[in-house]
């Protein structure tokens, strides 16, 4: 009978009905339906041409064959919906694809930018450290201006190095600075800043003197 071996054709087939479950790909299901299509719809239509011409009745065999045409024609409809899901997938994948390469690229010049960021900071960090050695190695051997003060004092009470210009024999003021003058100097001005002190209770000579003496004793140390 025509409809039992189509049926047996059918099952018989890779993607018939009893195939679609297998491993194939959604292309493979879809060609293999098309195929069944194919063929049931040409047996459908010699059946259809030799009861016409023999005038014969095989209702039976047509309906079954008519129903194994729409049972595959359901299956590839929802292959087809199938297929159409999983293309928007596929371009949605694309999509994403393109995204993660420029993010990758976007991180690669974010890595790009730590790295030389790594490298200045390495290098302040570097610098910070050597000034910080050389500030704790001056603390270490600093000399507090007061002492300074003080041996200049003894030098000059013991060494005139320098009188005020109008300074002559017999003037009560002492041809060295005094304390108090060497105080109102250059050294005395590095822990007093302000020009409000004691210069200008001094006389123009002593203050000239002072700041003399200071500036020939740092030039000459």
């Amino acid at each position: 009978m025509a409809a039992s071996s189509s049926g047996e054709k059918e099952k018989e087939r890779p993607g018939g009905s009893s195939g679609t479950a297998g491993g194939n790909s959604t292309r493979e299901r879809l060609l293999s339906a098309l195929e069944d299509l194919e063929v049931l719809s040409r047996e459908l239509i010699e059946m259809l041409a030799i009861s016409r011409n023999q005038k014969l009745l095989q209702a039976e065999e047509e309906n079954q064959v008519l129903e194994l045409l729409i049972h595959r024609d359901g299956e590839f409809q929802e292959l087809m919906k199938l297929a159409l899901n999983q293309g928007k997938i596929h371009h949605e994948m694309q999509v994403l694809e393109k995204e993660v390469e420029k993010r990758d690229s976007d991180i690669q010049q974010l890595q790009k930018q730590l790295k030389e960021a790594e490298q200045i900071l390495a290098t302040a960090v570097y610098q910070a450290k050597e000034k910080l050695k050389s500030i704790e190695k001056a603390r270490k051997g600093a000399i507090s201006s007061e002492e300074i003060i003080k041996y200049a004092h003894r030098i000059s009470a013991s060494n005139a190095v320098c009188a005020p210009l109008t300074w002559v024999p017999g003037d009560p003021r002492r041809p060295y600075p005094t304390d108090l003058e060497m105080r109102s100097g250059l050294l005395g001005q590095m822990n007093n800043p302000s020009t409000n002190g004691v210069n200008g209770h001094l006389p123009g000579d002593a203050l000239a003197a002072g700041r003399l003496f200071n500036l020939v004793y740092v030039f000459a140390c």
